[in-house]
């Protein structure tokens, strides 16, 4: 497949998309990695395709609907919804899509995944608006206890070295720590995700 992942600076999850095809990324201060077969700096909303693309993958900004945002004092409203822009970007160029956010975020029908879903250490919720069916998977209680290392950002961040997020979030590839932790959605999603095309 032809697949493009926007507001990709990081590109974790570009690893993942790898296995399916390739990839152009596009962000607006993208990082070189070796999963990505063609990288674009630039604004998303800007950039003009001379191609069109069997699957999109998209993650605009979060931080207006982010619980962080809300507990950490910063007014919400000063944070674009860039997820209208994303849509438009999808329909433009891709066969079929995903766009990411957190719960909260106003997608249309999502499917929420967590952790537990796939048996992962870790809750890590997000929803994923797709323009094919994907099941919702049933739902699984937040992971407490020794085995969890992941605590929400109000609550002092999260715990763990990198070897382990990269472990958990299933990535080789050499990322940030603040992107594996905070920003990269685990492969498992990734592939429960794409797998509903087939």
């Amino acid at each position: 497949m032809n697949i493009l992942h926007c507001f990709a600076d990081t590109g974790v999850e570009s690893e993942a998309l790898a296995a399916y095809g390739s990839v152009t990324r596009v962000g607006l201060d993208p990082e070189p990695t070796p999963f990505t077969d063609e990288l674009i700096a630039a604004d998303a909303q800007e950039v003009e395709f001379d191609q069109t693309f069997d699957l999109g993958l998209f993650h605009p900004p979060c931080q207006r609907w982010a619980v962080g945002s809300y507990t950490s004092g910063d007014p919400t409203e000063r944070h674009d919804n860039l997820i209208p822009v994303a849509r438009q970007l999808a329909r433009d160029y891709c066969d079929e899509w995903i766009i990411e956010n957190v719960p909260q975020a106003p997608l249309h029908n999502p499917v929420v995944l967590n952790g537990g879903m796939f048996g992962l250490p870790l809750h890590y919720e997000r929803a994923f608006e797709t323009s094919y069916h994907v099941e919702q998977p049933r739902n699984q209680t937040r992971l407490n206890g020794p085995g969890g290392f992941e605590r929400h950002h109000a609550n002092g961040g999260f715990q763990g070295s990198k070897q382990l997020w990269k472990s958990a979030k299933g990535y080789t590839g050499e990322y940030s720590s603040k992107s594996l932790k905070r920003e990269a959605i685990p492969r498992a999603y990734i592939n429960y995700l794409v797998r509903g095309l087939f």
